[in-house]
């Protein structure tokens, strides 16, 4: 059990990758770019893992070709799932930036599940998962439940789905990393490689996309910026290698309900103080009840 400490941190760190990437969005002025530092932070740090664990990068290229063209998109998938985070965070803020994407990863994941998409084992949707299901959208419903002009719960209403789209998105590559981890018999190397194409992949759009060319100087120099800006990719990077060494120990079911924990745990935190430049959003009995009944949902959905 003591292994649901440094799981639970992991979680924990999550608000803050996202804080720290919004962070570096708003110094950049873009999320691609943001994105760019990010990954390509993280993509280093997964390869000195890497290199320290087999002592090199290279893979069979007759991989290439053994496994189905959709398990080398993992990275896309991640992609997405951050610059999603880094868009919606300012508009958010913490706790629904967590949420958002949960709902989406938690729908999609049923979805896979319950068709075996991916070549993952099937696991039908049962009454139980139903009703765990609604307790979680109840849970949900009354975190984001405000007091607000007509007018401010829609345009909220765009973002929120923006953020469940990045959580679907992001749902699919587990799925992905976990059948080329096997491939390559790491499951940190099949990370690093995820990092990897989706950096090249941003390398490409900010050359591509003539508004989000990579200034170096503005990058680097920057005024007022955070030291703390800068750990997103060591944190998603960490978190990545993190799941994988504690998944074998624990059970994917105990490991995200105690991350996720810890999710909800440090959003709440950064949202009712406004740390780490998210907007200031006081909490009271209804989202804490929310809170709850989230937590219920996903333990019943994961273990059921």
């Amino acid at each position: 059990m003591w292994l649901l400490i440094p799981i639970f941190f992991l979680g924990f760190m999550t608000p803050i990758q996202t804080a720290a990437n919004s962070r570096l969005r708003q110094s950049v002025g873009s999320p691609l770019v943001a994105s760019l530092v990010s990954f390509t932070v993280g993509t280093l740090f997964l390869a000195a893992v890497v290199l320290f664990q087999k002592g090199s990068l290279l893979f069979e290229a007759e991989l290439i070709e053994r496994l189905p063209w959709w398990a080398w998109l993992g990275g896309l998938c991640g992609l997405w799932g951050l610059t999603v985070n880094i868009i919606i965070f300012p508009k958010l803020g913490a706790v629904q930036t967590a949420l958002m994407p949960m709902l989406g990863q938690i729908g999609m994941g049923i979805v896979i599940d319950s068709f075996g998409l991916l070549q993952s084992p099937v696991f039908p949707f049962t009454v139980t998962r139903c009703m765990a299901l609604v307790i979680l959208l109840i849970g949900i419903v009354l975190i984001v439940r405000r007091k607000e002009a007509a007018h401010r719960r829609a345009n909220l209403f765009v973002w929120q789905l923006i953020g469940i789209s990045g959580g679907a998105i992001f749902a699919m590559q587990p799925s992905m990393n976990s059948l080329l981890s096997v491939g390559l018999y790491s499951s940190v190397h099949a990370a690093f490689v995820s990092f990897l194409t989706a950096t090249i992949m941003l390398v490409l759009l900010n050359v591509a996309i003539p508004g989000d060319r990579v200034n170096l100087s503005r990058i680097f120099h920057a005024d007022n910026r955070p030291w703390w800006s800068w750990l997103g990719g060591i944190i998603g990077g960490t978190f990545v290698t993190g799941f994988a060494f504690f998944a074998s120990k624990t059970g994917i079911g105990l490991l995200l309900i105690t991350s996720i924990c810890g999710m909800l745990t440090n959003s709440l935190i950064i949202d009712r103080y406004g740390l780490l430049g998210a907007p200031r959003k006081p909490i009271g009995a209804t989202q804490y009840i929310g809170l709850i009944l989230v937590v219920i949902g996903i333990i019943i959905i994961k273990t059921c």
